[in-house]
């Protein structure tokens, strides 16, 4: 993984004045537009769902619903959105795979050991907290890390290291001049217990930077620094050879570096024990234990050198921010939360006490959408769950490969949805940025759209088809109310709701008109009854108006289609999913 130079004992003040020097030399590159006058930022914590933005509560309440302990706090950062990605889209400090979508990459072509230099717009979608909400997976990326002895054991750290080069393995090290045979399972706890930090973070890291199977980093083998190891890759900067940067580290230290720093840090890390433990204090000491407390929180430095607890506050400058950064990729800390949260499943801890820390900036717009040449003109957008997905000429494993798609979350256009089944897997018909169209099994994708059930437009709520009373409800934030049908009959709050239908809002003394697309007889079911209803307001011989017209404008496009027909057809083979 490519990331900045590590120091000993972090002081923010000197990083600061090492940056002015360094973005001095980049404005006369012509990659800055100039050096920004410093600003300061008044930043506190808020515990609980009801502290953060409206549009953060929809998301977070349903995370809950699944995992009542779960708690969340919100860290408003005092940073202005637009001050936020100026800082971050400046040319070099955030990069993607060369490999990925034109779209993601800049225009300035920089290109660094296989990472490109990010696009503005993938850079936005990333820093985005919105975009990581929508469910319990990906909202790991806001996990608090810290180590809790009550729920981390090596039963847990095994699940993280299943499958890759630690796995069942123990190695020969020695440990305050005693030799001892350790599992990785032993050594990281240990790691854990020292610095403080989650050992299952520890354990992702570890595999985030020298992958599944290990690399030249941590073999020992290395030409010139045999009997070495860097499991996180300390000092493996972009340029040059980074392991062997990285081995020089791990040999010698920081230069300059007293003795007693040296010590702490079990420098040398010449066997898999010190390399993990003092690396791990290292990390902590680096970024945990001095504010960036989160996966989120080590690739955006958006936050000060010290942990805020819920109603603290502290004033800092932006001359601390932005730079302090443990990795370049973009991506990791997506990455990392499909690790963390299967660790806490596999353990059988994803129902603990967990907290969750987001931030909030000001004056944020609406959610960042991801960057991609798709429109809704060529099928319903979904984004990639998963990586090295193929692309084949048919919906089956022995398809031609048409192409693979490495990046997560990249974006391909569903033609039909579960067109096909074979091999044990359901197939959608898509096309990918570059134009082709194949199939990918339906397990690796997800919907682009928020999954909202309802919303309020005018005199009207909007819902998804087959919402009931509660779903609508709970949506809407409305928690005095009374739902009728059109003759008057009262509906339970698990009842499906109907086209037609009356919600009444007895708090607000205000009354809504229900619409669930696709329903557009107001049966509150969609079927066959519903395709016929359609085709007869097409050809003119039983026109619907009012909120059944409304239910029939599934393509939202204004007006009513054959291609609403076309989606209510799909959406009754179970190939498409209407959404609001």
């Amino acid at each position: 993984m490519l990331k900045k130079q590590v120091f000993f004992k972090i002081n923010k003040k000197i990083i600061a004045i090492l940056m002015i020097s360094i973005m001095s030399t980049y404005v006369m590159m012509g990659c800055f537009g100039g050096v920004q006058a410093a600003s300061e930022y008044t930043q506190t914590v808020k515990s609980g769902i009801d502290a953060f933005p409206a549009d953060y509560q929809v998301y977070l309440r349903e995370i809950q619903k699944d995992h009542p302990n779960w708690t969340f706090d919100a860290y408003y950062t005092g940073i202005d959105w637009n001050e936020l990605v100026a800082n971050e889209t400046d040319h070099g400090h955030n990069r993607v795979h060369n490999s990925s979508n034109a779209l993601w990459k800049c225009s300035c072509g920089n290109v660094a050991t296989g990472y490109a230099c990010a696009s503005a717009n993938i850079i936005k979608y990333y820093l985005d907290p919105r975009n990581f909400l929508g469910n319990d997976v990906k909202v790991f990326q806001f996990l608090e890390i810290s180590y809790n002895e009550r729920i981390h054991t090596t039963q847990g750290i095994s699940s993280v290291i299943r499958g890759t080069f630690m796995e069942n393995k123990r190695v020969r090290v020695t440990v305050n001049g005693q030799a001892r045979d350790m599992s990785y399972e032993e050594i990281i706890l240990e790691a854990a217990k020292q610095s403080k930090m989650s050992p299952y973070s520890i354990a992702t890291k570890i595999i985030q930077e020298v992958g599944s199977k290990g690399s030249d980093s941590v073999s020992g083998t290395y030409p010139g620094y045999e009997g070495y190891y860097n499991f996180y890759n300390y000092a493996a900067s972009d340029g040059g050879s980074p392991i062997a940067k990285g081995l020089e580290y791990a040999k010698n230290g920081k230069e300059g570096a007293s003795q007693a720093d040296k010590d702490n840090l079990l420098i040398p890390w010449n066997n898999q024990y010190r390399a993990i433990v003092g690396g791990a204090k290292l990390l902590a000491n680096s970024y945990t234990n001095a504010g960036q407390n989160t996966a989120y929180f080590y690739k955006w430095d958006v936050v000060g050198s010290s942990i805020l607890k819920a109603g603290q506050t502290q004033t800092i400058s932006s001359s601390k921010c932005f730079r302090h950064q443990y990795m370049t990729n973009i991506q990791d800390p997506a990455s990392q939360s499909s690790k963390l949260y299967a660790t806490y499943t596999d353990a059988n801890i994803i129902d603990e006490k967990l907290n969750f820390v987001i931030p909030v900036y000001n004056n944020m717009p609406k959610a960042n959408k991801f960057p991609t040449n798709l429109t809704t003109n060529d099928g319903q957008l979904y984004y990639m769950t998963g990586t090295a997905v193929k692309v084949r000429s048919a919906p089956t494993t022995s398809g031609t490969v048409l192409a693979t798609m490495n990046t997560l979350d990249e974006v391909v256009a569903v033609i039909e949805r579960k067109c096909a089944n074979a091999n044990g897997y359901d197939w959608d018909k898509v096309k990918i940025s570059s134009g082709i169209v194949g199939y990918i099994a339906s397990k690796y994708l997800a919907p682009c759209e928020d999954t909202k059930v309802a919303i309020i437009e005018g005199n009207n709520v909007k819902a998804i088809p087959n919402a009931t009373v509660k779903s609508m409800v709970s949506e809407l934030g409305i928690t005095s109310y009374e739902v009728v049908t059109a003759d008057g009959k009262k509906k339970a709050e698990g009842d499906k709701i109907g086209t037609g239908y009356k919600l009444k809002d007895t708090k607000n003394n205000k009354e809504y008109t229900l619409v669930v697309m696709g329903d557009v007889n107001g049966d509150a079911e969609i079927d066959s009854g519903d395709l016929l209803f359609t085709k007869k307001h097409l050809l003119g011989t039983n026109v619907a108006t009012g909120a059944k017209k409304t239910a029939m404008d599934m393509n939202k496009d204004n007006e009513v289609n054959s291609g609403d027909l076309l989606i209510l057809k799909k959406f009754l083979l179970g190939t498409f999913e209407i959404s609001l």
